[in-house]
């Protein structure tokens, strides 16, 4: 079978790139013919690597807005007359996703959404026309959606945005596995993200000078991409922590970080998934982290594996973590449910759930 991706991109330390890599590499494994398209390229280096067999092709639509769709569109058809998948899968949050169906015909279309729908109508600019389009887009990309003949989410809430019946959940697969647990005895709690304004650095922070008010001899390890238009270092000394966090650069093998933590911090503002939780659960290391739109809700049973806080509430984020650097036992405790917590994600399990609707799908063009 002959699988077709469309996505933005597969450069960079985002958690898309690492999945998409994963999945792919799984894929040919047991012996399908995998292509990637990449709609947007850049600069950014390659953190993940993609097995040789995947076949990666880049295209350059027109930017010009006037020429865009029609760029676009020609791109896309040319390349799927020529590769004649099987399935086409579309990775893309952006508008020009939503395009596809407009485009492909008769060819089985898969829409894989990774992050919260709703999310639309709450970006960023003011303005009644900003709010107008916002809406307007909202219900555009809804209607374009029910064209697909599959929309696959990574969670329940986020399956509740869309509204469709036949919608299907297939979360993110962990893509590890570890035997060596971290022992949860260093003054470490670790983040993972990409440097923007959505991932709550300024909440984390906020929350995290006060924790170090009664723990200075705690430590803030931060893995993410420098970003110049969100200078989360200046964020740093803003809150006057910087003695107490520690920058570094994305890790293509991140489990070692998790190994030498003992606490992981989510403080973000939306999530698709929540990558960094189960990786972290699967080295044993109990997770903090706010219940916000769609995915830790999803991952942390709180109380169980960690603890899921009300969106915003710092006091409560700041005396659940206190709570954890405190007390060792209860770190070790809630690290050992969260590694028999995440079993589920394993990769075997959550890529049977693909293998079966690629079934489905394709011979459901026959009919």
């Amino acid at each position: 079978m002959k699988l077709l991706y469309i996505t933005t991109r597969i450069s960079g330390a985002g958690g898309l790139q690492r999945i998409l890599s994963v999945k792919t590499d799984y894929l040919v494994k047991k012996g399908y013919e995998v292509v990637i398209v990449v709609t947007n390229a850049d600069d950014d280096e390659m953190i993940y690597n993609f097995n040789d067999r995947v076949e990666i092709i880049t295209i350059t639509p027109n930017r010009n807005k006037l020429h865009y769709f029609n760029s676009y569109k020609k791109h896309i058809k040319s390349l799927t007359d020529k590769i004649s998948p099987n399935i086409v899968i579309v990775c893309d949050n952006g508008f020009k996703g939503f395009l596809v169906p407009l485009i492909l015909k008769k060819i089985p279309l898969i829409y894989e959404r990774h992050g919260s729908r709703l999310l639309e109508l709450e970006e960023t600019g003011r303005g009644i026309l900003k709010a107008i389009n916002r809406k307007v887009s909202y219900y555009l990309t809804g209607y374009m959606a029910s064209k697909f003949d599959k929309i696959v989410v990574l969670n329940e809430a986020a399956k509740k945005e869309w509204g469709f019946k036949d919608i299907d959940v297939i979360p993110n697969p962990l893509w590890f596995k570890v035997t060596n647990l971290s022992p949860l005895d260093e003054k470490i709690a670790i983040a993972v993200g990409r440097h923007v304004y959505e991932k709550g650095y300024d909440r984390m922070f906020e929350i995290w000078s006060n924790v170090i008010k009664e723990h200075p001899d705690w430590i803030l390890k931060i893995y993410g991409k420098d970003n110049p238009d969100y200078d989360i270092k200046a964020l740093a000394e803003h809150y006057n922590i910087s003695k107490n966090v520690v920058f570094e650069q994305p890790q293509c093998n991140i489990i070692k970080a998790y190994q030498e933590a003992s606490i992981c911090l989510l403080t973000s503002r939306s999530e698709g998934f929540g990558m960094v939780l189960i990786e972290a659960m699967a080295c044993g290391v109990p997770c903090v982290g706010y219940d916000c739109p769609v995915g830790p809700s999803d991952i942390i049973e709180d109380c169980l594996n960690g603890y899921l806080i009300q969106d915003g509430d710092k006091e409560a984020f700041a005396e659940k973590l206190n709570l954890l650097i405190e007390d060792y036992k209860h770190r070790q405790l809630l690290g050992v449910y969260a590694k028999d917590s995440v079993k589920r994600f394993e990769l075997n399990s959550i890529m049977d759930k693909w293998e079966s609707l690629f079934k489905k799908l394709s011979e459901r063009q026959f009919i």
